[in-house]
């Protein structure tokens, strides 16, 4: 089964990924498949090179993240051009991965836009990590070390989590600590074996 964990910038997704690689799971982050298409050997580099010069280059030689982030948040249009160029890449990858994978019961995927870009119908699955304004706002200034206005930018620049939690087929807080999180993954994961051992049983 193939499993897409998703949330708001700020919800600690992440955290929840990190939690179910300890769990002994699978998990593939598409944003480490993302950083990998903005090496200087990838099509998508020379892409974003051709349109915005070496501006977009930082000083390690790849394409700048900082820059491309302040970018694609501050223009609407500007993000979709980019996206255009790297998510075909970024799921092929994602496919190449879960292919490596696919005599798992479980394999989950970190998909920050699962549902901006209509992409749940690629999963079984999916999982929505759900936190507050307030929380993720100050989870983004103390992790991507950014001002309070920027980091409300940010979030406000996604989709409404309300509407989120109407596509998702399941739903997990993440408002308390880290403890509280695994805790609602290890249900989680218990109602999913229990839906894959049905299918199993069912034939399907």
């Amino acid at each position: 089964m193939r499993i897409a964990i998703t949330g708001s910038i700020g919800s600690g997704k992440s955290e929840a990924g990190k939690i179910l690689k300890e769990l002994g799971y699978t998990v593939i982050d598409t944003d480490a498949l993302a950083h990998r298409t903005l090496t200087k050997d990838s099509d998508v580099y020379a892409s974003i090179v051709n349109e915005y010069g070496n501006k977009a280059i930082g000083v390690d030689g790849n394409i700048d993240r900082r820059f491309l982030a302040d970018l694609i948040f501050a223009d609407p249009q500007e993000k979709k051009k980019v996206e255009g160029w790297m998510h075909p890449v970024i799921w092929r990858m994602v496919d190449e991965e879960c292919e490596k994978h696919r005599q798992e019961d479980l394999v989950f995927v970190e998909v920050p836009l699962l549902f901006e870009t209509g992409s749940q119908t690629r999963f079984d699955r999916s999982i929505l990590i759900l936190t507050t304004q307030k929380t993720a706002v100050a989870r983004l200034m103390r992790h991507r070390k950014i001002s309070q206005a920027e980091a409300r930018r940010r979030w406000k620049s996604q989709m409404d989590p309300k509407l989120k939690a109407r596509f998702a087929d399941e739903v997990i807080r993440n408002d308390e600590s880290t403890v509280e999180l695994k805790l609602n993954l290890l249900k989680m994961i218990e109602k999913l074996k229990k839906n894959t051992s049905k299918g199993k049983h069912d034939g399907t």
